[in-house]
């Protein structure tokens, strides 16, 4: 939405940008440039293909099937759920998230004295159960019988709307289950912006096959190292790579 609000902006678009791309042309092409990297990245899904590690060890030298994966493009938070939403209600983000709070309240009534919630068009939610094991009934009495977790099963009408997903692999995906070495991690950062001028969060995450965690850490770590600096944007930071001074410059302070 953030960036949906600064395509149709003209004066974000036409003004000058920032230090970290001061260098390159102000106009209209590089606000479309950024809206475009961004756009793509946060309304697109991607999947890795992962090769499970086989369970039976007499057939260690057997391969199983590669199977797709999604990769996760983070949580979305109550606060931003809310915030993305104002725009197609007319209630307010108290409103909001005070009908949310309700819903929780009511849900723990309910499914503490038993009964199944099913919300239209979301789905089914259910408590289940734990103890330890016993063979007969009588081995076992009530105050050890505990709550287990919140178990959902998603509507028909829920699952026939996401049946048309689009889901695209990026040509850096990797299709195994462990992460590259921080070394290859970082090549593949350099390699990418020597065509792009920056790099996102969820892009390191695809290149890498790695986690949000994981990813952010990285980031982090090659900033304090002097290789990359960060700008913020919205609610995106833009990672650039640090240029070296050419000889007889030097860095400004």
């Amino acid at each position: 939405m953030i960036m949906q609000r600064l395509l149709k902006d003209e004066f974000f678009l036409k003004k000058p940008l920032s230090s970290p791309i001061k260098t390159s042309k102000r106009s209209r092409k590089i606000g479309q440039k950024i809206y475009n990297h961004l756009n793509t990245a946060q309304m697109s899904a991607n999947y890795k293909l992962v090769r499970n590690p086989n369970p039976n060890p007499e057939e260690s030298g057997k391969s199983l099937p590669l199977h797709p994966r999604l990769v996760s493009c983070g949580t979305i938070h109550t606060d931003e759920f809310i915030s993305r939403a104002k725009s197609r209600s007319s209630f307010s983000p108290a409103d909001m998230k005070g009908i949310l709070q309700l819903f929780q309240d009511m849900m723990v009534d309910f499914l503490m004295f038993g009964y199944n919630v099913e919300l239209e068009g979301i789905g089914t939610f259910s408590v289940s159960l734990k103890s330890r094991p016993v063979m007969e009934k009588n081995e076992i009495r009530a105050e050890s019988i505990h709550f287990k977790d919140v178990k959902f099963r998603s509507s028909k009408e829920l699952r026939d709307r996401l049946k048309t997903m689009p889901v695209f692999r990026d040509e850096y995906t990797v299709s195994d289950p462990a992460y590259p070495s921080a070394k290859e991690c970082e090549q593949e950062v350099f390699r990418y912006l020597e065509t792009n001028p920056f790099i996102h969060q969820k892009k390191y995450m695809s290149l890498c096959g790695c986690s949000r965690s994981k990813a952010s850490l990285d980031l982090r770590r090659l900033v304090e190292e002097g290789k990359l600096r960060w700008e913020k944007l919205g609610t995106s930071h833009l990672y650039y790579k640090v240029e070296e001074p050419v000889s007889g410059e030097t860095n400004p302070k």
